[in-house]
């Protein structure tokens, strides 16, 4: 999708938290729970540590080509016809991911905010919202990210409070009891569901951040705010709710927000999960509509495909309302799709680029981690100049 548009850091930060808490800011302590009981709270600590090198093989792209997305990458390391295979791969991710995330949203909203209402209703009305954040561009999608931060730290604060004195550490005992198999399995559902899904950031970074540099140093505080989050709020919900509670209640988040009682005034406040979930998870859905209209540009070198927004969110709109008949199907798709998905877009991709890219640049004798250049600047230029920034950055 064409766009002469920039955003600061700043912007950029609340997008890459917002993005990296999504749907795993209320579900994912009860997945964790299933598989690991108390040790739950110690595997978004292992996995969000395991992700640095992840996220740093990100930065390394985006340094040999400030200008561009991975889209512009995978032409540059593959070639012409190689690199579309591998877009057309990567659109893979975002366009399942997309109404697999819509679905858990409907799913939520129908059972707790606006029961009987026709799940289809739901659907239509989501994806309409997500469709006009798009198609308003990522320029505002930016600064509305900014400035719905007041809406998202202060209940963020406000249940993490409230829900401290509540803590009982005793919960956390036995440490470190459970077998490799579930070990595995619940750092495979992290890593899955939350680091490697940071690689849709490449769709938008570094190319239309004004700063690449102030970008790249954004990336890393959004992901280490955004782990943290999960960190301290599984945490909670083992300390407070108890494993088996955790693993038993499919949105442990949740209850966590309704138990709090301060006197007889403050009760119940489970909105402020609701607020800060559907922050999250609205800005994620906006982001994985981009890419994927950023990666039909791409492919078929449009110049503005806003025109297709439409035709691609009806298709949205159907593969999300048929994609599951079932909760069961859902938590299989997370399980057995989703993650390998996730896995090989966000770790086996950009390793794959990065280790070619290597040998190119060492031919070439480039430096395999150069600095920022003062005027590395997103233009949304074309695609002559975005392979020049390839061979130039240093």
């Amino acid at each position: 999708m064409k766009s002469n548009h920039t955003f600061t850091a700043v912007a950029y930060t609340f997008i890459v938290i917002y993005a990296t808490c999504s749907t795993a800011l209320l579900g994912i302590p009860a997945t964790l729970a299933f598989f690991v009981g108390q040790d739950a709270w110690l595997f978004p600590i292992i996995g969000s540590l395991i992700g640095i090198p992840i996220v740093f093989l990100y930065t390394i792209l985006a340094r040999w080509n400030p200008k561009g997305t991975i889209y512009h990458m995978n032409d540059w390391v593959f070639g012409r016809k190689a690199g579309r295979v591998l877009t057309a791969l990567f659109l893979l991710f975002p366009l399942f991911h997309f109404p697999a995330i819509v679905s858990y949203n409907v799913g939520f909203i129908g059972n707790f905010l606006l029961p009987g209402t026709p799940a289809f209703v739901i659907y239509l009305i989501s994806i309409l919202i997500i469709l006009y954040g798009v198609y308003c561009g990522i320029e505002p999608i930016a600064r509305t990210a900014t400035l719905i931060s007041v809406f998202f730290i202060p209940p963020l604060l406000l249940l993490i409070g409230l829900n401290v004195p509540d803590v009982d550490v005793k919960m956390l005992q036995p440490i470190m009891q459970t077998n490799l198999s579930d070990s595995l399995n619940a750092l495979s559902f992290f890593m899955g569901n939350v680091v490697c899904n940071v690689v849709i950031q490449l769709t938008i970074f570094p190319r239309y951040l004004t700063s690449a540099k102030n970008g790249e140093r954004a990336l890393w505080i959004g992901y280490s705010i955004g782990c943290a989050i999960l960190i301290i709020m599984t945490f909670l919900c083992i300390t407070v709710l108890s494993p088996e509670v955790t693993s038993r209640d499919f949105y442990p988040a949740l209850s966590l927000a309704q138990r709090i009682e301060l006197g007889e005034f403050l009760e119940r406040i489970e909105a402020t999960i609701t607020i800060l979930w559907f922050i999250s998870i609205y800005f994620n859905l906006l982001l994985y509509l981009f890419a994927i209209m950023e990666g039909i540009s791409h492919l078929f070198k449009l110049k503005d495909s806003k025109a297709l927004l439409m035709p691609m969110g009806m298709l949205l709109l159907f593969i999300g309302v048929t994609m599951f008949d079932s909760v069961v199907q859902e938590r299989e798709f997370y399980r057995f799709v989703s993650i390998p998905q996730s896995i090989l877009s966000g770790f086996g991709i950009p390793l794959l680029l990065v280790c070619i890219g290597i040998i190119k640049r060492k031919r070439k004798n480039l430096p395999l981690y150069p600095r920022y250049s003062k005027k590395s600047r997103s233009s949304g230029t074309a695609s002559s100049n975005i392979k020049r920034g390839w061979d130039k950055s240093r």
